[in-house]
């Protein structure tokens, strides 16, 4: 065997493709090729890299480790079970364990207290556990009726794997070790379940068609988000994708040297396939722990295709930043700045009144009758933008946008001017940016000035309203302008312009500077 080509610093690995991260303590005199997770050529054909399934359990067991999921305990769906008045000596029960917080079957009442509590015994796999005092009911420490033995075709909530999380399946065979073959509402199947891990299903409970339709809604949102990475619509991502979500997304991304050792130990490869429509289940039971508000996400550059948000998330929960598409939309919502917070079943997404690139038909901007007004092209960038309504001033609304307002103002002598002002400075002519002589109750859209009662920069902005009246771009691809990056104004060059965004290239620099800004941050020469 070749022996393993490292970078002259020793943190890189090549695979005989490309450079790779090299393992923890990687050095060309210590590597052990068999447990390294970059080693895909040599542990190609174990059982882990060949099983999608495995590979996934792997990496479940590895995150379980570096503490990015918790250990499932079992939490046992809604079950609707009509409770007798009494149990007779005899009688088979099932127990609802406090500890390992599930009904364990094949218990039994063996004696009735003076108290109307019941002795009963509780067979375990190795012993039979009495239980001195116990009543009916369906909280930890009760019991009720036993569940009856199950038919082909029978509805059931199946404790999947064991991880402790109930789905919603049917019983597609009966095993002759007492064992069931349950095929999943999702499409997944498991074999060999027994009695233990299976209760009733009652499909006419308002709580367990919740109970279903929250998890399915998680589940799909979920897969939506890992679907940006599998181009080829195979059901699986490389284990290097979901390294370089583990290790670069999100605020607290993991350590590369951790993540690294984890996979090492599990016989991971970075070319391993992982099923994530499994852990996508798996990282929804981990996180099904009673509480279901909804977390709300920030995204930008937002559209809807069919009834699905597409867009850039900045610090979704499962993914950081990055680009995602959610499960079904179930509403979307607007408040008085046209900020929309879009519901899916597990998340809400936050959209700014301008982080969309397409409008969906009911946005407030939409509407005639909504006040909203949209400045372009003026040279005090944070001058330019959407303005919503605000406070009254000489009797007329006033708009704001950030620190600037739009709004009316009576002079001394009577003369009444519009004017964009720092609203933090009214009382001074240092506030004011740009005006124009008018008594109209609402913005004019052209004939903005400075002078010396301002302290405004060429150009001179325009004002289109209501958002449903098109906007027209002030610049044309091949303009040159100023364009502002990190409080500084540098010459660039227009090279595409695709709706309100602008594709710049910064003059003395290479490509990789390019950037797409909105009029905002552009002025001209």
């Amino acid at each position: 065997m070749d022996e393993p080509v490292y970078s002259p610093d020793g943190k890189f690995l090549w695979t005989g493709s490309d450079w790779i991260p090299a393992p923890p303590e990687g050095g060309s005199n210590n590597l052990n090729m068999q447990d390294s997770v970059i080693g895909g050529d040599v542990i190609s054909n174990t059982t882990i890299n060949n099983d999608p399934s495995a590979v996934t359990e792997a990496v479940i067991t590895a995150l379980q480790e570096m503490g990015m999921l918790g250990r499932v305990e079992p939490q046992a769906p809604p079950v609707d079970i009509e409770l007798p008045q009494i149990f007779n000596v005899g009688d088979y029960v099932e127990y609802y364990s406090p500890t390992n917080n599930r009904w364990i079957g094949n218990s039994k009442v063996t004696s009735i207290n003076d108290d109307g509590t019941y002795k009963i015994e509780v067979k375990k796999s190795s012993s039979v556990e009495t239980k001195h005092a116990v009543v009916i009911g369906t909280s930890p420490g009760t019991i009720r009726p036993a569940t009856k033995p199950f038919d082909v075709g029978s509805r059931v909530f199946v404790n999947w794997k064991g991880y402790g999380h109930y789905y919603a399946g049917t019983i597609a065979k009966e095993n002759p070790n007492d064992t069931y073959l349950i095929h999943f509402d999702d499409g997944d199947v498991e074999d060999n379940v027994d009695l233990a891990r299976i209760e009733s299903l009652n499909e006419n409970s308002e709580a367990v068609k919740e109970y279903i339709e929250r998890d399915t809604e998680a589940e799909e949102e979920l897969i939506e988000a890992f679907k940006v990475f599998d181009t080829n619509n195979s059901g699986t991502i490389l284990a290097k994708e979901y390294f370089e979500i583990l290790t670069q997304m999100g605020d607290n991304p993991l350590s590369v040297d951790d993540v690294l050792n984890e996979f090492a130990e599990l016989g991971i490869s970075m070319d391993s396939q992982i099923d994530y429509r499994e852990l996508a289940k798996f990282i929804v039971a981990s996180e099904s722990d009673g509480n279901f508000m909804k977390v709300e996400v920030i995204i930008r550059d937002a559209y809807i295709e069919g009834n699905i948000l597409h867009g850039y998330a900045y610090d979704h929960p499962k993914l950081g930043e990055s680009h995602i598409n959610t499960s079904e939309i179930i509403s979307i919502t607007y408040d008085e700045r046209a900020t929309a917070r879009v519901e899916t079943q597990n998340t809400i997404y936050v959209v700014g009144p301008t982080g969309w690139v397409n409008l969906p038909d009911n946005h407030p901007f939409n509407d005639t009758s909504n006040q909203f007004y949209t400045v372009q092209g003026a040279g005090i960038a944070k001058c330019n933008g959407t303005y919503i309504p605000a406070t009254e001033f000489d009797g007329v609304l006033s708009y704001i946008n950030g620190d600037v307002l739009l709004l009316r103002w009576k002079m001394g002598n009577g003369d009444q001017w519009w004017y964009l002002a720092d609203r933090n400075s009214l009382d001074t002519k240092r506030g004011d940016y740009y005006r124009v002589r008018s008594s109209s109750d609402t913005p004019p859209k052209t004939g903005w000035i400075i002078d010396d009662q301002t302290e405004g920069i060429m150009p001179c902005p325009t004002i289109s309203g209501s958002a449903n009246q098109p906007t027209l771009s002030t610049y044309s691809a091949g303009n040159q302008v100023k364009v502002e990056w990190n409080g500084s104004w540098w010459d660039a060059l227009i090279r595409d312009i695709n709706g309100d965004k602008y594709l710049i290239h910064y003059v003395g620099f290479d490509s990789s500077w390019d950037e797409w800004v909105d009029s905002s941050r552009i002025k001209t020469v």
